[in-house]
């Protein structure tokens, strides 16, 4: 173990509070690595001079080795191993690194020089992680992005659920109309919404992160490859922060902790006088604040953008959730545009809907007026469902129907009824009573219940009574066709035999 990786273990477990797991996830190392590095306070015994039997196995090459790096300052101790290796040297690597480490030409020891930044020319970022929180049925995570403005350690934080590009982006906005005003620099830590890949001094920038960049006129400075105290500023900041704020504090939500956040801003985070400057950041900020950069007059967009196409139900997806889009958009291609706040849907240019964002997962959320279209292309269907039935009845019955509609009744509604009645009572009495309300122009499904009734009575038939099924509702609406029972009749007409009787067919 070098004291890179050393020193990289203890940040990342006593600055960034990572677990054990997490620091072997994110360095690829076994979590006994990480606990034996833990262990020590200064650099761990794998850094110590080895004994005399070891390291004397590399001293006959030595001189051929320093030949070498006179001539070739940067050759890597991989291709001088090899080297070394053919002449008989059978030791192993850690020797010649360690002895690289102490006489290569124009290294010098890690000694850093203290650099007080101008006012408004530095600021520094970075994210803190801080576990997770339950909204409903999901668990997210939970972040806090931290800037720091260099020369009077004035500092914004934010806690957000994600560290996609577009939730840093709104953070730095945010942070500077918290400042009101820009730096002209600001420090990562290599970050990959900020820095794709490096090779040297060849930094390839994301390409989104840079146009916002230039929308307000900073310039990105990735801190040198594990050089974390490049941004000591900001690392100290997260430090205290979690000691100052986050230990002890119970999360409900991250409205609360981030009403809670600012208020200690206020009252604590920027009014305390300040190990580095023996001044509060507060007060060095009135120095800085009319030399930071002016504010552009329109924001930057960091709304979330994607595309989703509508299903059959006129819903899209986004981030785990389905939203509602007027029922006209089902399967089109539509644009999503989300902030922390809320869902917008376009077709185009054009914004169907918003919705609230939802930080559940599985859940539906629909605008009633969204399928207002829908029902009433549904309510058009069953009226033209029931017109048909009722002309099917009997041929009177395209009489009678003009007369329901002369009548100005409420067509559909009287058609339900009618619908009701034969299903109640049989088409023989429906028809019947239709016929002799027609007689006397008596338009109305209540004078064809009123027949009804009464023809009932004259026969002493009693009123049949209705079956409600409590467990199976969606069976109340089912009709069964009418069968004609002249059928049965029939099967008992008796007709003469060839010998001149008669007999039961």
């Amino acid at each position: 173990m070098d004291n890179e990786l050393w020193a990289t273990i203890r940040r990342m477990r006593e600055v960034e509070q990572l677990s054990i797991s997490e620091i072997s996830r994110l360095l690829r190392i076994h979590r006994k690595t990480v606990r034996r590095a833990l262990e020590y306070v200064s650099a761990p015994p794998g850094n110590e001079p080895r004994g005399r039997g070891v390291a004397g196995k590399l001293e006959p090459f030595k001189p051929y080795i320093t030949e070498r790096l006179k001539e070739y300052p940067n050759l890597t101790g991989a291709k001088l191993l090899l080297e070394i290796g053919k002449q008989g040297y059978n030791g192993g690597y850690t020797i010649l690194k360690d002895y690289l480490q102490d006489n290569r030409p124009g290294r010098n020891p890690g000694v850093f020089l203290r650099i007080e930044t101008q006012p408004g020319e530095y600021a520094q970022v970075d994210w803190a992680n801080t576990g997770h929180i339950t909204i409903g049925n999901a668990r997210r995570q939970l972040s806090c992005f931290v800037m720091v403005l260099s020369y009077s350690r004035m500092m914004y934080i934010e806690f957000t659920l994600s560290q996609r590009i577009e939730d840093f982006i709104a953070a730095h906005v945010n942070a500077f109309r918290f400042f009101g005003g820009i730096p002209r620099k600001i420090n990562y830590d290599n970050l990959k919404t900020v820095v794709l890949s490096r090779v040297g001094q060849d930094i390839r920038f994301n390409s989104k992160f840079m146009d916002f960049a230039g929308y307000y006129l900073f310039k990105p400075v990735p801190c040198g490859v594990r050089k974390a105290n490049e941004k000591g500023k900001v690392e100290n900041g997260i430090k205290y922060l979690r000691s100052s704020f986050l230990d002890g504090q119970t999360i409900s939500s991250r409205e609360q902790i981030q009403s809670e956040a600012l208020r200690w801003l206020e009252e604590i985070a920027n009014t305390r006088k300040h190990g580095s400057t023996d001044e509060r950041p507060i007060d060095r900020f009135e120095k800085e604040r009319a030399l930071l950069m002016s504010l552009p007059l329109n924001q930057y967009d960091c709304s979330i953008a994607a595309s989703a196409r509508a299903t059959n139900q006129s819903l899209v997806w986004f981030d785990g959730n389905r939203y509602s889009v007027p029922c006209g958009f089902a399967h089109k291609t539509l644009t999503i545009k989300a902030t922390s706040i809320q869902v917008a849907v376009y077709a185009g240019t054009r914004i169907l809907t918003s919705h609230a964002r939802c930080y559940e997962k599985n859940r539906v959320i629909e605008n009633p007026k969204h399928y207002e279209g829908l029902l009433a292309q549904r309510k058009k269907a069953r009226m033209s469902k029931l017109v048909e039935s009722f002309l099917n009845l009997a041929p009177e019955c395209s009489v009678y129907l003009k007369g329901l509609v002369s009548a100005e009744l409420n067509l559909q509604s009287q058609l339900e009824k009618i619908q009701d009645m034969l299903n109640k009572y049989g088409k023989a009495d429906v028809k019947i009573a239709i016929n002799r309300a027609l007689r006397y122009q008596a338009f109305g499904a209540h004078y064809i219940q009123n027949i009804i009734v009464q023809q009932r009575a004259a026969r002493n038939i009693a009123e049949p009574q209705s079956i409600k099924l409590a467990k199976k509702p969606q069976w109340n609406d089912l009709a069964v066709e009418e069968s004609d029972l002249a059928l049965y009749d029939n099967l008992f007409e008796e007709e003469p035999t060839d010998g001149g009787t008669t007999e039961p067919k």
